[in-house]
């Protein structure tokens, strides 16, 4: 690897920390904490294998006074651990995800935010590199995986949301990981005779 390879290489693991990683507090992550899976990553970003585009939107600080917004959040909370009416950062941010997505429709929730019709994930939060493997290998209808860091900067830039649509070839490439991971806890268990 070039000199010149290295340094890109490197620039997007440290844009795909501010991305995937970018709520800092109580149970922080890291993208760094599985480098072969964040190289992995990384490589079918470069090679085309995984389209990313960022999406910029008005980010609303006063989302509770939205209707549509608020009764979407209040439809979909049922069906997960979220709780309502917390007026956390959080919440707003989910609420504004919501919003942004509505011409969607109201979606399901099946450990994302799941707009069936569209073929399309959304987190809000944290999530790391190997998470969105399992989550292309285990639900092959997600087409696209909408991602929403932490809003607030520094500035008066817009809040941005991104998009991570993989190729077929990309597909194969996470299905292959997620089976050579498998394959390897699996050895490691039967290893140890339990």
């Amino acid at each position: 690897m070039t000199d010149r390879e290295y340094e890109i290489m490197e620039q997007v693991m440290d844009r795909l920390e501010d991305i995937l990683c970018s709520y800092k507090g109580r149970g922080h992550q890291t993208v760094y904490i599985d480098m072969d899976s964040l190289a992995l990553l990384v490589s079918l970003i470069i090679y085309g294998q995984i389209k990313v585009e960022p999406h910029s939107y008005d980010y609303d600080a006063d989302i509770e006074e939205d209707e549509t917004a608020v009764g979407i959040y209040r439809e979909l909370a049922p069906q997960t651990r979220w709780r309502t009416g917390c007026h956390t950062q959080i919440e707003q941010i989910r609420m504004n995800a919501l919003k942004e997505f509505a011409a969607m429709g109201t979606p399901a929730y099946n450990d994302y935010i799941w707009y069936a019709d569209a073929g399309a994930a959304v987190e809000c939060g944290e999530i790391l590199p190997y998470e969105i493997f399992q989550l292309f290998t285990d639900m092959p209808e997600v087409n696209r995986l909408y991602i929403f860091p932490y809003p607030f900067r520094e500035g008066d830039r817009k809040s941005v949301y991104y998009s991570f649509e993989p190729t077929q070839d990309g597909r194969e490439e996470m299905k292959k990981y997620i089976d050579r991971k498998w394959e390897k806890v699996c050895r490691i268990v039967n290893g140890k005779g339990e």
